[in-house]
């Protein structure tokens, strides 16, 4: 609430240091000049500029969960190309071994 406001000094409700009829004055001044533009500011467009200013927000925060996203595919693309490089070395060692052992057995005194 704002009941602790009251009477704090340089605060909003410190009625000794304003003067409510000099405020009254600035207040009148300010709807006059709301007044005069909202007969120059078209309501509608106002509120395509807040729709289409929600819509933005709401792209930017799409885009951060794509970029996101993206950094999680590539490090799981790099886990398993260290994966794959590491399973084909294994894969061909195996192979050689065992063609070695075939061509060996077939052809006694080859290496």
């Amino acid at each position: 609430t704002e009941k602790e406001a009251f009477g704090v000094a340089g605060g909003d409700y410190d009625f000794e240091e304003t003067n409510p009829g000099q405020m009254s004055k600035h207040l009148r001044g300010l709807q006059a000049e709301q007044s005069s533009l909202a007969k120059k500011i078209n309501k509608k467009v106002m509120g395509m500029i807040e729709k289409a200013e929600g819509e933005y927000t709401e792209l930017l925060r799409k885009r951060k969960v794509v970029e996101n996203d993206k950094k999680k595919i590539q490090t799981v693309i790099e886990n398993l190309d260290v994966k794959k490089k590491y399973e084909l070395e294994r894969t061909w060692r195996k192979v050689n071994k065992d063609f070695g052992s075939i061509f060996s057995t077939l052809l006694p005194g080859t290496s």
